[in-house]
């Protein structure tokens, strides 16, 4: 039973992330639409293309709710588990143009978490529930080229850190005295690609594409010690859009939306105290929507 229950908290110890309350299809949806939208301001850009200035120095402040599921899979045990989660988050931008080059650093970070009951089942009945809470903190650094107002590419970094805390666990109808703590902390490459657009002098349009390759990984779990993964494969991709107000020449308020899916494989078998335990392979599909307040400078 110990060794099993070890097994079975690191297997959850990766969860995915994958919005079930709109759902799958409903995020597919939501980013077909919006990379749609994208084209359709693309192809008439000519239509207000004089006005635009295209990236400008600025400084925002955001919040948002945010809808996750997150699921987790270990095809060798035949263990999936399942959990929707909910939370509210900041976020803070700070971006700097010049003519040839514009920078920036952005952040997110949760201010109240919404847990959710985790059922996890073995080839397809149930066998452990817990209750799930979980915080994605990411902060990235970029530097990019003012090409065109409606693209302009940049790289850079991402820092992320997501926190996974379990308790009320009971295993096979047998309540566990265990509060489990799983950290998954990663650096990440930036490749994104941004634009902004006028619909009027005072009504702006912007969007961001991202993707985030892991450059390095460490996952840690309090409920078993000894073990640490480092499998850096997976990937992130996520899809913002938003609409903003200009009430004055430099303050702005807006709408946002967005979109993305955090993907990763997973590690190996490893023994710890001569028991097998394992980083399983996990999904996350989140979306958020919000308003955020822009100075610009």
């Amino acid at each position: 039973m110990t060794g099993l229950y070890h097994l079975l908290t690191f297997t959850r110890l990766t969860k995915t992330w994958v919005m079930e309350i709109p759902g799958l299809r409903m995020i597919k949806t939501f980013i077909a639409i919006l990379l749609s939208t994208n084209f359709l301001l693309f192809t008439c850009a000519s239509v207000f293309a004089n006005s635009n200035r295209g990236i400008e120095s600025q400084i925002s402040l955001g919040t948002a709710w945010e809808l996750l599921e997150y699921k987790e899979r270990e095809k060798d045990t035949g263990l999936d588990s399942k959990a929707n989660l909910n939370s509210l988050v900041v976020g803070v931008e700070g971006l700097k143009r010049w003519e040839y080059l514009f920078c920036g650093i952005k952040s997110v970070f949760p201010v109240f978490l919404e847990g959710d009951q985790e059922e996890v089942t073995r080839y397809g009945r149930s066998f452990q529930k817990d209750n799930l809470e979980l915080g994605w903190i990411r902060i990235d650094g970029f530097l990019g080229y003012p090409l065109r107002y409606w693209v302009n590419p940049y790289l850079g970094i991402r820092w992320s850190e997501v926190r996974q805390e379990r308790t009320g666990l009971v295993v096979a109808g047998i309540p566990v005295d265990l509060r489990s703590v799983e950290e998954v902390i990663s650096w990440n490459l930036l490749l994104g690609v941004r634009g902004v657009g006028d619909f009027t002098p005072r009504l702006k349009w912007n969007y961001w594409l991202e993707y985030f390759l892991p450059l390095n990984v460490d996952v840690t779990n309090s409920a078993v010690p000894g073990f640490k993964a480092s499998d850096k494969n997976g990937y992130t991709l996520e899809l913002k859009g938003g609409i903003d107000y200009l009430c004055k020449d430099s303050l702005g308020f807006g709408l946002l939306v967005y979109g993305g899916w955090m993907h990763w494989n997973g590690s190996d078998w490893k023994s710890i105290d001569h028991v097998l335990v394992k980083w399983p392979e996990n999904d996350t599909f989140y979306l958020g929507g919000g308003l955020k307040i822009t100075y610009k400078f």
